[in-house]
């Protein structure tokens, strides 16, 4: 059985780590890595990466955090190429300081959620891109760049995938889109790269402002009443109850790379 990616001191990358599932990702995951860790968060909000690094310091003081505003559907190419080497110089690190690496590739959105026929605003659909795929891509060839194969013995991606990677859902397509399309870069780069591991998690029907936005704003009838049946009742997935399980999936460290494992998969 293969060692847990959890027991190795890490550098750690947690993108959109300030609201539901990224919050709780990040505050979980720094409960569960060795003392000397450091955590590197990229957001939008400031104020919400403060909060979100102090809760974490206040429960593991043995653990650092450095935070960086960070737009992942910008197009200024020096906020890529610096974010990781700002960010360990601020924390007074160095890549040899750690075991592994590792990136969770959360940041994303979820409008429009429109019928294909209806997709034919140019601009609309690149903004989505950019942060959906762009960014995100991008940003992950920083993260291998700056955390080699020969600077580091352990490498992680996680990419927080969704059903929508696997399954067509009416008025969701570019959302669909953009989930398997980074479903496939796990596979990718899995095949690229040497000392690595890739991982695609989907969660789950989140308890989160974008289910909320999915019950109100999905165009196909069907699709939307489901999410507001789900919210009405109360019945979509807790974050923490999600990370639970990926955090499992991660003690485990049985998957293939580039694997799709959902929530509701077998452990």
């Amino acid at each position: 059985m293969a060692d847990s990616i959890l027991q190795k001191k890490s550098v750690c990358v947690v993108t959109g780590p300030t609201r539901g599932l990224g919050r709780s990702i990040a505050y979980q995951l720094s409960k569960k890595l060795p003392d000397g860790s450091l955590f590197i968060l990229l957001s939008k909000n400031k104020a919400l990466l403060d909060e979100i690094a102090g809760l974490i310091i206040t429960h593991r003081d043995e653990i650092r955090v450095v935070t960086s505003v960070f737009d992942q559907g910008s197009s200024d190419q020096g906020q890529f190429d610096n974010v990781f080497q700002d960010c360990l110089v601020k924390a007074g690190a160095h890549v040899n300081e750690f075991e592994q690496a590792i990136l969770v590739n959360n940041a994303g959105t979820l409008e429009l959620l429109e019928l294909s026929r209806d997709l034919d605003n140019v601009n609309a659909v690149n903004v989505f891109f950019s942060t959906n795929i762009t960014g995100c891509v991008v940003l992950t060839a920083k993260f291998l760049q700056v955390f080699s194969a020969t600077a580091m013995k352990a490498r992680v991606i996680i990419n927080i995938s969704s059903l929508a990677a696997v399954s067509p859902m009416k008025s969701w397509l570019l959302y669909c889109m953009a989930k398997s399309s980074r479903d496939m870069m796990m596979k990718v780069i899995g095949e690229e790269e040497d000392n690595i591991r890739t991982l695609n998690y989907a969660p789950g029907p989140l308890a989160t402002d974008m289910s909320v936005i999915a019950s109100t704003e999905t165009k196909d009838p069907s699709l939307r009443a489901w999410f507001e049946d789900q919210v009405k009742n109360k019945t979509l997935v807790e974050c923490d109850q999600s990370v639970e399980k990926l955090i499992t999936v991660l003690e485990k460290n049985s998957f293939a790379n580039g694997a799709h494992i959902d929530y509701y998969d077998e452990a």
